[in-house]
């Protein structure tokens, strides 16, 4: 059983909106030297032809870049645990020259990880028209929908930025969970077991045929002196209840709303729209992020490519805990 924290987090991760004047704190935008470099290795992977796969970081050599990137890591790992790098040409490369970069970038980070039961180690973040989150069989990041803050299920997410939305929308908006848990334990502490007990979550048809359809994860749990979050969707929460018959009771929905309002609050969040060329990078473990809902032109959707990975400096955390951290299983063919 984790031992549930009792003292406030403190660090950068524990942050709240006043500790930023503006984008310029998280944003950093690369250099033409740095995009040069990347062309140069992007352009030498595609005459190999190779997998994606079967790429490594020495297939994709970013001396200077990489020197950024590892920046980047540093600030997902042990600091405030989000950050942006921009200026990503997205405008002059293909869709496929697009993937290729984003995965060479990737390789710097991290380990990439599955998505989903279809093995996707970068899946498009768009409107796919299967309906909205009542849709038991669709997963979040396949509707136009607002999402409420959740996290995903690897360490780090990476969201590349393709094309915004025609008519307005999908503003990203993050909080520290770090915040939230501190914001908990001064005025809520007699609900902090919930959450280190936490959810039944909907596998949404993605199990395979001999797993239950639904699964437990703890909202927060205690490790090695480290505190890490896991905040699924709470759509999925809300589905899960029809496959296990189990109804929510009215402390759980009252606790998942705290969560949400606590998150939410003006002096908690910080808001950004992503850019095209923009690649937004967040800590799963301290951040939670949500984004508003947006609508297409005709003949133009928004578009990001999501990578799910975990870096070297991956903290040590029990398997149980981040259920689905090291990629979602294959069990469609």
């Amino acid at each position: 059983m984790t031992s549930i924290l009792t003292e406030p987090v403190t660090g950068p991760s524990a942050w709240r909106a006043a500790d930023f004047t503006g984008e310029d704190d998280w944003v950093v935008t690369l250099t033409p030297e740095e995009i040069r470099e990347l062309d140069v290795a992007l352009t030498s992977a595609r005459i190999r032809e190779l997998p994606l796969e079967a790429l490594t970081m020495a297939d994709f050599p970013l001396p200077a870049l990489g020197k950024t990137i590892e920046r980047a890591v540093q600030d997902l790992e042990f600091g405030r645990g989000f950050t942006v790098l921009r200026g990503l040409p997205v405008e002059r490369w293909t869709p496929d020259e697009a993937r290729l970069a984003y995965w060479g970038i990737a390789l710097h980070l991290g380990t990439p990880v599955s998505q989903n039961a279809d093995g996707e180690l970068i899946a498009h973040v768009k409107d796919y028209d299967e309906g909205g989150l009542d849709n038991p069989a669709t997963r979040a990041y396949r509707t136009r929908n607002a999402l409420p803050f959740h996290t995903d299920s690897s360490d780090i997410v990476g969201l590349l930025c393709l094309r915004g939305a025609g008519q307005g929308g999908g503003v990203s908006t993050l909080a520290s969970s770090m915040t939230v848990h501190n914001h908990l334990l001064t005025h809520h502490r007699e609900l902090l077991g919930l959450y280190y007990r936490g959810f039944v979550y909907d596998r949404r048809t993605e199990e395979g045929s001999q797993e239950l359809p639904y699964y437990r994860n703890a909202v927060y749990g205690y490790f090695d002196g480290q505190l890490s979050c896991r905040f699924y969707m709470t759509h999925y929460i809300e589905s899960a209840v029809a496959k296990t018959g189990i109804p929510l009771s009215a402390i759980e929905r009252h606790a998942l709303r705290l969560f949400q309002d606590i998150a939410e609050r003006d002096d908690h969040r910080v808001e950004m729209t992503l850019r095209p060329g923009d690649l937004q990078l967040l800590n799963n473990n301290v951040v939670v992020h949500g984004r508003s809902a947006y609508e297409d032109d005709p003949g133009r959707r928004r578009d990001l490519l999501r990578l799910w990975l975990n870096t070297r400096y991956a903290r040590c955390i029990p398997e149980d805990f981040a259920r689905f951290r090291r990629g979602m299983p294959r069990t469609r063919r």
